[in-house]
C-alpha cells in the first residue's frame, strides 16, 4: 500500500498515512485536521521557518484557486505553479 503525506501547518508536524484512508488525519499535538500534500510536491523542512511559511501560504492559495475553478464555471485560465498545473476556461453547457 502506498502512503501519503499530511502536514499540520501550525505545529509543523508531518505524518505518513495510507492513501486509501477515508478518515481525516488529525495532528497528535494540537488535534487540528492536517493538510494533504500531493505526492509530487516537495514540502520544505519545518526547521526552515521562512520557507515553511512561504510554501504553505502559496500552497493553500493554490488549493483555494483549484476549488474555485471546479465550483465556478466563470473562472478564467489559472496557473498553479506548486501543483504544476495550467487550467483553461471550461466550456459552458446549456442543458
Amino acid at each position: 500500500m502506498s502512503k501519503r503525506t499530511w502536514a499540520c501547518v501550525e505545529c509543523k508536524q508531518k505524518y505518513r498515512r495510507d492513501q486509501n484512508s477515508d478518515k481525516p488525519v488529525k495532528c497528535a499535538t494540537c488535534g487540528k485536521v492536517c493538510e494533504y500534500v500531493h505526492w509530487k510536491v516537495r514540502v520544505p523542512s519545518p526547521k526552515k521557518e521562512k520557507d515553511w511559511k512561504k510554501f504553505w501560504a502559496a500552497y493553500l492559495k493554490e488549493k483555494a484557486l483549484l476549488e474555485k475553478y471546479y465550483n465556478d464555471e466563470s473562472v478564467e485560465e489559472i496557473t498553479l505553479d506548486i501543483l504544476n498545473m495550467r487550467l483553461i476556461p471550461r466550456v459552458k453547457r446549456n442543458l
